[in-house]
């Protein structure tokens, strides 16, 4: 199954995605703002282009010599989009955050949306560094539709220096800090959100997976509105990620972090919520996730969370699935419920 999702998503991230060169002063059809917030500049829907249907998607991906059709409509099946597009109003944005603009995308399961109908809100941080795993169409469907059918409106942040939609931004992977300043780019979803009709900002959760797991730890310290965490394969402790997978400290570390070279201790430290564990809010009940075959994150990373979790008596659970990989899979589907009960309960 792995590399079929690897397959995938390479097929999914298409160049009509990337931003239109500035000079042709084109792009998609503006919607009026879906929230009253200052930082939101610019909306427009996600079934655009060649995601306007199901046939036009198909269309686009059979170009492509290695594409496989029965696989697709497996994993992506005719009905489960359509109903998803009369459904669920799916909004990509272009927000400010500390100067920077932004892509984000919004989810909400109300079309009629209005303050007499408010919906719990999930911001759901991504994995990846800098245009590695940035968020594109068919992830959106694949991770965020599934938890907008629930019920909640969701909303996530491309993070700094990443582009993947006709939004104008230009991609500057080197804007990416891996943890550092664009932990920003997600508390500045929260104004959004405030700004929502229908979003009820008393009931919001947060779920990160990989990168996104981390992020979304570093986040939580300013976030005491929380009321239910979920990290999937996260990392708990960077100086020891790197004994398992010493390239990260090569191709992501020393790359995105700034003064890698002269602050290594430090900067690890301050993005490793083992080390600090007492800034997270006290009652935030935390769910890890991870499969024992993740070759990318360790397995032993939640393991060891866990244990101080409990130690201090921090509300947690740990569900570690045997012979999943990085993605969950084969147990994609026991996550998910892991997840989805979890919400219920806190949300």
């Amino acid at each position: 199954m792995k590399p079929l999702l690897i397959l995938l998503s390479a097929m999914l991230l298409s160049p009509v995605l990337q931003a239109e060169p500035a000079k042709t002063k084109k792009g998609p059809e503006l919607l009026p703002a879906f929230s009253s917030a200052s930082s939101l500049k610019e909306n427009f829907s996600c079934y655009g282009g060649p995601f306007a249907s199901y046939d036009s998607w198909l269309a686009m991906l059979s170009k492509k010599p290695k594409f496989n059709a029965e696989q697709f409509a497996e994993i992506f099946p005719r009905a489960k989009f359509e109903q998803r597009q009369q459904q669920i109003d799916c909004r990509i944005f272009v927000y400010e955050s500390d100067g920077h603009l932004v892509e984000g995308i919004m989810l909400n399961p109300d079309k009629n949306a209005s303050a007499d109908n408010k919906l719990p809100v999930v911001i759901y941080n991504r994995g990846g560094n800098a245009e590695s795993g940035k968020w594109h169409f068919g992830a959106i469907q694949m991770a965020l539709m599934p938890m907008a059918e629930q019920g909640y409106v969701v909303i996530a942040s491309q993070y700094r220096g990443a582009a993947g939609f006709p939004s104008g931004i230009k991609a500057q992977p080197l804007l990416d800090q891996f943890g550092g300043d664009d932990v920003n780019d997600i508390k500045n979803l929260l104004p959004i959100i405030d700004g929502m009709a229908n979003a009820d900002n008393q009931r919001l959760a947060m779920k990160g997976a990989s990168r996104g797991g981390m992020m979304s730890y570093l986040a939580a310290r300013d976030m005491p509105q929380l009321k239910a965490l979920i990290v999937e394969a996260g990392v708990a402790d960077l100086a020891s990620q790197i004994l398992k997978r010493p390239d990260m400290e090569k191709n992501v570390y020393s790359r995105y972090m700034p003064d890698y070279a002269t602050e290594k201790s430090r900067l690890l430290k301050a993005r490793s919520v083992l080390h600090w564990l007492d800034k997270l809010p006290t009652q935030l009940p935390i769910l890890l996730v991870h499969g024992d075959k993740d070759w990318r994150v360790d397995v032993s990373q939640s393991q060891v969370l866990a244990k101080a979790l409990a130690e201090k008596g921090h509300p947690h659970k740990l569900v570690v699935y045997p012979g999943a990989d990085h993605g969950m899979q084969p147990n994609r589907a026991e996550a998910d419920a892991e997840t989805a009960a979890w919400l219920k309960q806190y949300l």
